[in-house]
C-alpha cells in the first residue's frame, strides 16, 4: 500500500502539480517582512572562516539544480525581483551557462553539486565505501577535469561546491565529499565544500523540500520562520517546486536505467 500511495504522488508532482513558484515567492516575502537578510554559501563561509556576526536574522538560501534547469530560472527571477541572494548548484548534467552567468552577473552565487563517487559507483559496481578508497586517485582526477569543465560554462572557477546525494551513494553508504581533500581545495581556490562542519557551525535551524505530498522537512518554511531562528539554511530543489513534465520523465528514466547499471555491474564483479 505505501508503494501504491508512494508512486500516486510522485506520478501526481510528475504530471499535474499545481505549480508552486507562487507560494515560493510568498514564503521568501514572509521572510523578508520578519527581517531576514539573505546569504549565500560563501557569505557563510567568510562569516565562520572570520568566526565574524552573522546579521541578526539570516537566511542562507540554497538552490541544488538537480535537473530542470527551466523552474531553476524561474525561482532565480523570483529571487531577483524581490532583491534576494541565493547560491545555485549546477551537476554536469544541468550546466546552463547563461543561466549561470545571469546569477553571478546579479550578484548571487553559482557553485559546482558534483558526484564522481557515485559515478565510479556506478561504473565499477561499488557495493560498500571500501571499494571506493583503490580508486580515489581515479575519482579525484575525474573530478579535476569535471571542475575544468564548469569553469568552461560559468566563466570561472566556484568558490563553493556542495557533494549531490545520489542513489548510488545511499547503495554504497558513502558522500562524494571525501575526495574533497586540502589539495584539492588549494588547486582550485574552493573555501568551502557544503557540508563541512566548521561551516554549518553557525546554523541554528536546517530545512530540506522535498516530494509530495510532505513538501518539507523537517517542518514548512512558513512554520519555522514562526520561530525566529537566528541562522536558518533552506535547501530547495527545482523539481518540487513545478511540474516540468518531460523534465521529470526524463530524470525518472536516467534514475531507473542507472540503477539497473549498478545491479547489473555489481553482479559482474
Amino acid at each position: 500500500m505505501a508503494i501504491v500511495k508512494r508512486l500516486y504522488w510522485r506520478l501526481h508532482q510528475n504530471f499535474v502539480m499545481q505549480d508552486r513558484i507562487p507560494e515560493y515567492r510568498a514564503t521568501l516575502v514572509d521572510a523578508k517582512d520578519r527581517g531576514y537578510q539573505f546569504l549565500t554559501i560563501s557569505d557563510l563561509a567568510d562569516c565562520a572562516s572570520k568566526r565574524a556576526r552573522l546579521p541578526p536574522l539570516s537566511l542562507v538560501l540554497r538552490n541544488d539544480v538537480d535537473s530542470d534547469c527551466s523552474t531553476a530560472r524561474k525561482m532565480f527571477e523570483v529571487d531577483r525581483a524581490l532583491g534576494i541572494r541565493a547560491t545555485y548548484y549546477f551537476r554536469l548534467s544541468t550546466l546552463d551557462g547563461v543561466l549561470m552567468r545571469d546569477i553571478q552577473a546579479y550578484g548571487a552565487e553559482v557553485g559546482y553539486h558534483f558526484e564522481e563517487v557515485a559515478t565510479a559507483a556506478k561504473q565499477h559496481g561499488f557495493r560498500d565505501s571500501a571499494d571506493v578508497l583503490p580508486h580515489l586517485s581515479s575519482i579525484r582526477e575525474s573530478f579535476r577535469q569535471n571542475i575544468k569543465r564548469y569553469s568552461s560554462v560559468a566563466g570561472n572557477l566556484p568558490k563553493t561546491v556542495a557533494s549531490h546525494g545520489d542513489f548510488a551513494n545511499r547503495a554504497i553508504r558513502t558522500t562524494n565529499s571525501c575526495i574533497i581533500d586540502q589539495q584539492i581545495r588549494n588547486e582550485f581556490g574552493i573555501i568551502a565544500e557544503a557540508y563541512d562542519e566548521w561551516l554549518n557551525g553557525p546554523v541554528t535551524m536546517r530545512l530540506a523540500d522535498c516530494e509530495a505530498p510532505t513538501w518539507w522537512s523537517p517542518m514548512p518554511l512558513a512554520a519555522a520562520l514562526m520561530q525566529n531562528p537566528r541562522c536558518l539554511y533552506v535547501l530547495v530543489h527545482p523539481r518540487q517546486w513545478r511540474a516540468n513534465v518531460w523534465e521529470n520523465v526524463k530524470i525518472d528514466v536516467i534514475r531507473i536505467a542507472e540503477g539497473a547499471r549498478l545491479v547489473a555491474t555489481q553482479a559482474v564483479h
